[in-house]
Order: structure tokens, then C-alpha cells, then sequence
């Protein structure tokens, strides 16, 4: 269950990125040793808002090398990363926190 400090996060962050307009606004939570979706999907040359919600009571880290995004998230942390990708692909992304990425802690971004 999530509490009321972590719910109005979670609406103002999603309520902030919808209001960027566009397909390219995006969020996803850290659930344990994984992230809630394994596959994000984008539009290339567009630009990304990408909430990270970190809901555990451990740190995490999220890291996609192609685009040089790698910042440590707290427990219970949220951060958003704005980049716009230039070229179709696919890119993984994945939390560097030691033994997590092995653990299965990684996704992969598609650009369109």
C-alpha cells in the first residue's frame, strides 16, 4: 500500500509529465530487483521526460550509457531525466547499483 506522501508524488509527477504534452513523456517505478515495464517506447527526435520512481526502501541507480544519463536514486526518490534521441534503436537501461543488473534490473528503451 502506498502512502499518502508516495501517492501525491506519484500524481503530481504523472500530472507534471502529462502536461508536457506529446508521446514522449513516460514513468516507471522500481519494484523490487526490477522496473514495472521492461520495454519503453519513444519517437526519435523528439524530446523524452522520463520519470524514475524509485518505491523501495533501498537505493537504486538508473544508467542508459547511450544518452549519459547515470544518477543514484534514494529510497523512495523520484527523478526525471530530459534528452531527446536523434536516431531509431534500441537502447538499454539498467540500475547500476551493484548486483542489481544482474539481478535482472533492466529494460530496454525502443526509439522510433
Amino acid at each position: 500500500m502506498l502512502d499518502w506522501k508516495t501517492a501525491i508524488l506519484s500524481l503530481s509527477l504523472l500530472l507534471l509529465l502529462a502536461g508536457c504534452g506529446g508521446d514522449n513523456a513516460i514513468t516507471i517505478q522500481t519494484k523490487g530487483m526490477v522496473f514495472d515495464r521492461e520495454t519503453l517506447t519513444v519517437k526519435a527526435g523528439q524530446p523524452v521526460s522520463l520519470g524514475v520512481i524509485n518505491r523501495d526502501g533501498y537505493a537504486h541507480a538508473f544508467d542508459m550509457d547511450e544518452f549519459d544519463i547515470h544518477a543514484a536514486l534514494a529510497a523512495k526518490e523520484t527523478l526525471t531525466f530530459s534528452f531527446t534521441p536523434d536516431k531509431p534503436g534500441r537502447y538499454e537501461f539498467y540500475c547500476g547499483t551493484p548486483g542489481h543488473r544482474m539481478a535482472g534490473m533492466v529494460g530496454t528503451l525502443v526509439v522510433e
